[in-house]
């Protein structure tokens, strides 16, 4: 509020602001990102995002949203917040300074994805606060496991989804989601996406480490720790990162008074407690005043020139209210904030010399979602009185004349008050209820719409999903030398299986053969369970040779599976038809056809085999070690 209120305010003051608030800074990136913003190019860093919105929008959006999510009376009890946002900042800072070293992508768009690729974990506290409190409470081995079981999918996927929603790239937001397990992702090693995913590995691991144990111990370890050994960077280099971050989250603190890590710390001897990282307490008299509103049923805060000698303090005490008086206006707004008081009387509002300022803060505080809770009473001396129609319009709910206000008259404005407080109190309790049940019905839906496009049993996107993908991708503009292609596939002899070994062993070959095939996958592959025993591969960017190449790695891949079920072995093979798209193809469902003949003339001579669809012919392609026919 005071960055907004000051003219003098530049673009990287309120860039710095913005980023210590994960929340704050997806809501930008979407407006920025939206179709109202009427652009084509898409931003990925808070500066840019600023530039584009404004920095009157921007300081709009700050306001009345930054605040509000720290003060919402339905938290999640278990959620840790405060370990959440150190570690979203601490690892935002982290993979900014990778990213210098690296050049693997823009430094301000890196921290604005490490920002928020967590962000599923609040949405879950956010929008499930108490089934999420027992889910955490339950201390479940797999959190992530535990999340799908009982919402369908994982904070992980949540914050893919809300990353895409707000408008961060898909080539930094794919990589983001396998930050805690990159070994999952599925990425060719070497290519920008797995550099991209250890990257942001790093800098959440280095973050972890730092709560846990402060930044000394976590320097020590660095020789030992193989992801620093596959990044690429020296362990001295990633040293010198993460001290240069911790450094600036420290001056990040001081400047916008936040809680910061006390990582940098000596940790002690071995065997004593690490450094616990905790919100630092505000000063005594703050904390007292605080309290004291909290205890309160009516607080009341005066802004007046005159201080403690204001008259209407000495009412106050013969009312039993609660009042403070303040004389600085950003001392009363930083405590207004915390506060919350049920009512603000404004003195000196005609004068001729804070007149402005007064109109400004009263249309400030009215510009949040809690200040027009606020029931604002300004007083005016008896030459003042063509003022008051202005500071109507500013924002206040009643206007008197300091003259004419005596202590019975003030105790019964007071009733006013108390009912505004109460009819507030109500609606905000409706309203969260609302919201919690709105979210819900919107979590569920989102859970439904996932499992209507999921194999439930072995986990991959199932027919549908493959059919709704591939209608996207045919309507995609494609490179010409890297079109559109599918592979069928088919496990050999599957009925032999079931009927050998029983359909539990035949379930356990669909889940390990499905495992095998969604390794390695570059960024714009997929694989889909379509059927009982088939399986499609999907790529959108690959050249006919690598599309072979892949097709033979798959065969090659289930082919040396070693599986065994109650103490029986059990080999397995694929047959693959492979079709790219061409001028002969007039529709999707065209070229999958086409695969499927390719697949079953495969299976037909002779299975564990590729055959392809190239030029209205289908040709069976040799395995390592035969003649080509």
């Amino acid at each position: 509020m005071e960055l907004w209120e000051d003219e003098q305010t530049s673009v990287e003051q309120l860039s710095q602001l913005v980023k210590s608030d994960p929340a704050l800074s997806g809501r930008l990136l979407r407006l920025a990102n939206s179709a109202a913003m009427g652009t084509f190019s898409k931003v990925s860093s808070i500066p840019a995002a600023i530039v584009k919105v404004g920095m009157k929008t921007v300081g709009q959006l700050a306001v009345a949203f930054s605040l509000i999510d720290q003060y919402l009376d339905d938290h999640c009890k278990s959620f840790d917040y405060n370990k959440f946002w150190l570690q979203c900042v601490l690892t935002a800072l982290i993979c900014r300074g990778l990213g210098q070293q690296t050049a693997l992508a823009p430094p301000d768009n890196l921290f604005s994805c490490a920002l928020m690729m967590r962000i599923g974990l609040l949405a879950f506290a956010t929008i499930y606060p108490d089934e999420y409190a027992s889910l955490l409470d339950s201390q479940p081995e797999n959190l992530t496991a535990a999340e799908c079981d009982q919402f369908g999918f994982d904070h992980n996927e949540l914050s893919l989804e809300m990353l895409l929603d707000f408008g961060v790239a898909e080539e930094l937001a794919g990589p983001a989601r396998f930050h805690e397990r990159p070994e999952a992702s599925g990425f060719a090693e070497k290519s920008p996406e797995y550099k991209l995913t250890q990257l942001f590995h790093l800098g959440f691991r280095l973050s972890d480490s730092v709560l846990r144990v402060g930044a000394e111990i976590t320097q020590k370890r660095l020789t030992t720790w193989p992801q620093v050994r596959r990044f690429g960077l020296t362990a001295a280099q990633i040293a010198e990162v993460l001290d240069e971050s911790v450094t600036e989250w420290e001056d990040w603190s001081k400047l916008l008074r936040l809680p910061a890590p006390e990582g940098r710390l000596p940790s002690g001897s071995p065997g004593e407690t690490p450094n616990k990282v905790e919100l630092k307490e505000p000063p005594a008299d703050q904390s007292r005043i605080v309290q004291a509103a909290i205890d309160s049923a009516l607080n009341v805060v005066l802004m007046s020139r005159a201080g403690q000698q204001h008259p209407l303090n000495k009412v106050f005490g013969e009312l039993n209210v609660v009042a403070w008086v303040f004389q600085d206006q950003k001392e009363m707004l930083r405590l207004l904030v915390e506060m919350r008081p049920h009512l603000l009387i404004m003195d000196d509002y005609g004068h001729d010399e804070l007149h402005a300022k007064r109109e400004k803060l009263c249309r400030l505080i009215r510009s949040t979602e809690w200040g027009r809770a606020i029931y604002i009473m300004a007083l005016f001396g008896d030459n003042e009185r063509d003022r008051i129609a202005e500071a109507f319009r500013a924002g206040i709910d009643a206007a008197y004349m300091r003259s004419d206000l005596s202590s019975q008259e003030l105790d019964a404005r007071l009733d006013a008050v108390r009912r505004s407080a109460d009819a507030h109190l109500q609606y905000q309790k409706d309203r969260v209820e609302l919201r919690r049940i709105a979210n819900q019905l919107a979590m569920s839906q989102r859970r439904a719409e996932v499992l209507s496009l999921t194999d439930q049993l072995t986990g991959l996107p199932n027919r549908r999903s493959a059919l709704d993908a591939m209608e996207q991708a045919w309507h995609q503009e494609a490179h010409p030398e890297r079109p559109m292609s599918v592979i069928m596939i088919d496990i050999d002899h599957f009925k032999r299986i079931n009927d050998t070994f029983g359909h539990a062993a035949g379930d356990k070959v669909l889940v390990d053969v499905a495992t095998t095939l969604k390794l390695d996958l570059g960024q714009h592959d997929s694989v889909y369970r379509v059927g009982g025993e088939e399986f499609l591969f999907l790529s959108t960017s690959s050249t006919f040779k690598q599309l072979v190449l892949n097709a033979e790695r798959l065969r090659r891949r289930v082919a040396a599976l070693e599986m065994s079920f109650e103490a029986e072995s059990i080999k397995v093979t694929i047959s693959l038809g492979v079709a790219q798209r061409s001028e002969e193809h007039a529709r999707f469902d065209m070229l999958l056809v086409h695969a499927d003949q390719a697949l079953y003339a495969a299976k037909a001579i002779g299975r564990n085999r590729i055959n392809v669809y190239r030029n209205k012919q289908i040709i069976p392609l040799p395995r390592p070690g035969e003649q080509a026919s």
